[in-house]
C-alpha cells in the first residue's frame, strides 16, 4: 500500500500579512500529521517571524513587481526567473502533496513550478480585493480559497471557495488574567489597544496618543500602544514611564494584547479585521489610505454593518472623532462585561449574530479540502 505523502509547502511573501495566515494553516496541518515547509522572502521581518515559528523555511530573494517598466522591473524578472528555478528543485527535493500560496510574489514561482511537477496547487486570498499574484495564480490553482464573499467577483474563472480567514488559535485562546499580569495592568480598568501596521501609521499614532494619553494619565483608561519601530522613540519619550500608557515598537504576543483589550484602534488589514470579529471586540478601523486598490477600506466596510466597528478614514480622523466612539463603548459596557465582552449587551441579539463564530475555522476547512 502506497504511503500517504504528508508534506505541504506554504509560499508566503512579505511580512505578517501573508505569513501569519500561513502559520495558522501550518499549525492545522501539523495537527493532522503533516510537515509544513515555508517559501518566504529573505527580508529581515519575514525571517524573524519564521525563526520564532519553529517551522522549516526556504529563503527567496524577491521584491514586489514595479508598476512601470524600468531597471527595477528587469531586476524583478531576473529574481522571478531565479526563484522559479530554485522553487522547481526545492519542490522536487521536498516532494510535497500540495503547494499553497497565501499571497505575494514568492507564491508565483512556487505555484507555477508545482503545476509543472503535477502537484496540487491552492491559493488563499486574505483581502476583499485580491492582490495581483493571487488573481494570476487562481487561474491555474486547483482551488482559490477566499476570506470575503465579495471577493468571488474577481475569481469568476476559477474554482473559488469562501472559507474565511485562518485566525491563529493562540489569539482565540489567550487568557485575559494572564495578559493583565504579563503587561502589568489593572484588571478593572477600561483598556484600549492601538496598533498600526507594517505599512505605516504616523497620523494614527499621533492622534491616538493625543486623544488617549490625558485619560490614561487621569487613570480613567489604560492603553497598550504598538507604535511601530519608526514612531516608537517619539511616542515612548512623550509617554514617559506612565503605568497606564505602555508603548511598544512591536509585539509578538499580540494574543495577550487582544485578550486584555476592551476596544481596538488599528488599521484594517485582513488579519486585524478577522481577528477582531473572531474575538468579538469593538473597534475603530482606520484604513491605510495608500493600500493597493484601497483594499483596507473595503476590508473595513465589510464589517462595519455589525455595529461594533466604526470605520474612520484617515482624512477624517481627529482626536475628538476617535474619542467619541471609544467613550461610547466605554460608557456602554457594564462592570460585569470586563472579563468577556458581550455584543448583545450593547447592540442587541440581532447585531450580535454578526459575531457568531462558524463551526469550522478557515484553516480546518482548507485542510479538509486538501486532504480530500
Amino acid at each position: 500500500m502506497k504511503k500517504e505523502n504528508k508534506k505541504i509547502i506554504i509560499a508566503a511573501s512579505g511580512t505578517g500579512g501573508h505569513i501569519y495566515p500561513g502559520l495558522s494553516l501550518a499549525e492545522e496541518f501539523k495537527n493532522n500529521g503533516y510537515d509544513a515547509v515555508f517559501f518566504v522572502n529573505s527580508n529581515p521581518a519575514s525571517i524573524e517571524i519564521m525563526a520564532k515559528s519553529g517551522f522549516k523555511y526556504v529563503k527567496f530573494n524577491m521584491s514586489g513587481m514595479p508598476r512601470k517598466f524600468s531597471f527595477s522591473f528587469v531586476k524583478f524578472l531576473l529574481q522571478l526567473f531565479s526563484a522559479s528555478i530554485k522553487s522547481f528543485f526545492e519542490i522536487i527535493k521536498i516532494n510535497p502533496s500540495a503547494v499553497i500560496g497565501t499571497g505575494g510574489y514568492v507564491s508565483v514561482p512556487a505555484i507555477i513550478s508545482a503545476k509543472i511537477l503535477f502537484k496540487k496547487t491552492y491559493v488563499h486570498e486574505q483581502n476583499s480585493i485580491p492582490g495581483a499574484a493571487n488573481k494570476f495564480l487562481s487561474k491555474m490553482a486547483d482551488i482559490a480559497f477566499l476570506s470575503f464573499e465579495s471577493s468571488k467577483e474577481y475569481f469568476k474563472n476559477s474554482n473559488a471557495v469562501v472559507c474565511g480567514y485562518p485566525v491563529r488559535k493562540d489569539i482565540l485562546n489567550a487568557s485575559k488574567k494572564d495578559a493583565v499580569s504579563f503587561f502589568g495592568l489593572k484588571d478593572n480598568v477600561f483598556t484600549v489597544l492601538v496598533f498600526g501596521g507594517s505599512l505605516g501609521a504616523a497620523k494614527l499614532n499621533e492622534i491616538a496618543f493625543n486623544a488617549l494619553s490625558p485619560l490614561a494619565k487621569n487613570g480613567d483608561i489604560q492603553v497598550l500602544h504598538i507604535s511601530g519601530i519608526k514612531d516608537y522613540p517619539q511616542i515612548s519619550k512623550t509617554a514617559g514611564r506612565a503605568d497606564n500608557y505602555k508603548v511598544f515598537p512591536y509585539l509578538h504576543n499580540i494574543a495577550a494584547a487582544y485578550a486584555v483589550a476592551d476596544i481596538v484602534v488599528c488599521r484594517s488589514g485582513a488579519g486585524a479585521v478577522f481577528e477582531i470579529k473572531a474575538l468579538g471586540k469593538p473597534a475603530v478601523l482606520v484604513p491605510y489610505p495608500f493600500a493597493t486598490d484601497n483594499h483596507q477600506f473595503y476590508n473595513a466596510k465589510a464589517f462595519e454593518k455589525s455595529g461594533f466597528i466604526e470605520v474612520i478614514e484617515e482624512k477624517d480622523l481627529t482626536d475628538d472623532v476617535l474619542l467619541e466612539f471609544i467613550l461610547k463603548i466605554k460608557n456602554s459596557i457594564s462592570k460585569k462585561a470586563f472579563d468577556v465582552f458581550s455584543p448583545d449587551a450593547i447592540y442587541g441579539e440581532a447585531a450580535a449574530r454578526e459575531y457568531q463564530t462558524p463551526q469550522l475555522s478557515a484553516q480546518e476547512i482548507i485542510v479538509q479540502y486538501i486532504k480530500g
